[in-house]
């Protein structure tokens, strides 16, 4: 990596490993984003020359209503998934810039984990004390457990997974195991880091920043993140958040 970089950098005065590193990391990103940024316009792109050279074919072609909804359903969500990498990219210049800012408001987080596990596709067993509030930015709490319900359903080889939340005497936890691969000790040291997974980019998609993320918006609220795992074993994923008013 040095070689490579070392003709990109000033040689006095700078931190030279350190800035070499941040080169790494910003070309890392730029490959990764350019990769997952096409997928989806390149799924765009191909419903649109469908259209394009049936209707040069024949321009009074019809489609039944079941193969518009089927187009249409596919670039809703190419189209959503490439607003997700735009807002995890502003969120990572937010967070680099210090303007990752929260609206902290009381909310129920009891609904808001009903309302996420409603939607969600995984299989998952809820155990969910009712009637929890705290104070925070509902969004970006969402975005976390989302982000970790996700995950364990992307990881669990389709198995179920459970997700509580429970209010302790001076905390709020809430808990997402599965039981998928497991994730081994070294790669928990550097999975909340940027452009970081547990698994090559070959295997599976995504920038990696994720939990990266989660992990500030944790931070924000005065929380913390934390995982637990080992190889074959699965996973479980705790976030704490101190009640307010109340000390450990």
């Amino acid at each position: 990596m040095k070689a490579r970089y070392k003709s990109e950098l000033p040689t006095e005065g700078l931190d030279l490993e350190s800035l070499m590193e941040t080169l790494f990391y910003r070309d890392e990103f730029l490959t990764l984003a350019s990769h997952e940024l096409k997928t989806p316009l390149t799924s765009i792109k191909l419903q649109a020359q469908v259209f394009k050279r049936n209707a040069k074919k024949n321009s009074a072609i019809t489609y039944t209503k079941e193969q518009v909804d089927k187009m249409v359903d596919q670039v809703d969500i190419q189209t959503s998934h490439l607003i997700n990498l735009v807002e995890k990219m502003l969120d990572i210049s937010r967070i680099r810039s210090g303007q990752f800012h929260m609206t902290k408001n009381d909310f129920n987080v009891s609904e808001l984990l009903h309302e996420i596990v409603l939607k969600s596709q995984a299989n998952i067993c809820a155990k969910i004390d009712a009637d929890i509030f705290m104070t925070g930015d509902r969004e970006r709490i969402a975005q976390v457990f989302t982000k970790i319900i996700n995950n364990a359903a992307r990881y669990g080889k389709g198995l179920p997974i459970e997700v509580k939340l429970v209010q302790r005497k001076t905390k709020i936890s809430f808990l997402v195991t599965d039981q998928g691969a497991g994730i081994s000790s070294e790669d928990q040291k550097r999975l909340f880091h940027r452009f970081q997974r547990a698994v090559a980019a070959s295997e599976v998609s995504g920038l990696g920043l994720g939990l990266y993320i989660a992990r500030e918006i944790v931070e924000a609220h005065n929380g913390k993140i934390s995982l637990k795992s080992e190889p074959d074993k699965g996973s479980i994923f705790k976030v704490d958040f101190r009640r307010e008013g109340l000390d450990e």
